[in-house]
């Protein structure tokens, strides 16, 4: 979502309504979603606490439903 108008991001570095420089959203994103991939396989290396810091980082960078669902995950996992 674009920070300044609220417009759905469309994977474009570029608002295509308001034309905001997107590409520091971008690298944000993309590193959440680098989070929750190692978060993920922390899970399946049997690393709870690891997937908890690493989703419990990228939902602080990016929240998403998933992200949210992983962090609990997580969470429950490493107590």
């Amino acid at each position: 979502m674009c920070p300044v108008c609220r417009a759905r991001f469309r994977g474009a570095s570029e608002c295509s309504r308001c034309g905001a420089d997107l590409t520091t959203v971008m690298t944000l994103v993309a590193a959440a979603w680098r989070m929750r991939q190692a978060a993920r396989q922390a899970i399946v290396d049997n690393d709870p606490g690891r997937a908890r810091m690493l989703a419990s980082e990228a939902e602080a960078i990016c929240h998403t439903p998933a992200g949210e669902r992983l962090q609990a995950l997580s969470s429950w996992l490493a107590a």
